[in-house]
């Protein structure tokens, strides 16, 4: 049930709000039950290392799909311009599943 609410980007609280307004604007409280996301200044930092090891695990698989499939085809740099323009459309999912992912860890923790 969380895995799905993660996916679907809803509330840690009620699994049933959404969580985001915008494409980086977030709701302050969830629609559904009033659950404050940012619970504190700065509460969304923490979201930086989810972040981070989304990045590399989605890169490290690019990069073993690009050197497999594209290097023999295109070459090193069109592989690597390939690799950079799905990074750049991947940014926003980044940042928005690595606030949704921190959010759900930290459900259970005081404010």
């Amino acid at each position: 049930m969380r895995c799905r609410a993660i996916v679907a980007q809803r509330c840690p609280m009620c699994l049933q709000g959404r969580m985001f307004a915008g494409r980086f604007r977030m709701h302050e409280t969830c629609p559904v039950c009033g659950h404050r996301f940012e619970r504190e200044q700065g509460f969304f930092q923490g979201a930086m290392y989810i972040s981070w090891v989304l990045s590399v695990a989605y890169l490290a698989l690019l990069a073993v799909l690009a050197q497999t499939f594209l290097v023999p085809r295109i070459g090193i740099v069109s592989s690597v311009v390939a690799v950079v323009v799905i990074h750049v459309l991947c940014i926003s999912a980044v940042f928005r599943y690595s606030r949704v992912i921190w959010a759900h860890l930290n459900v259970g923790t005081r404010p």
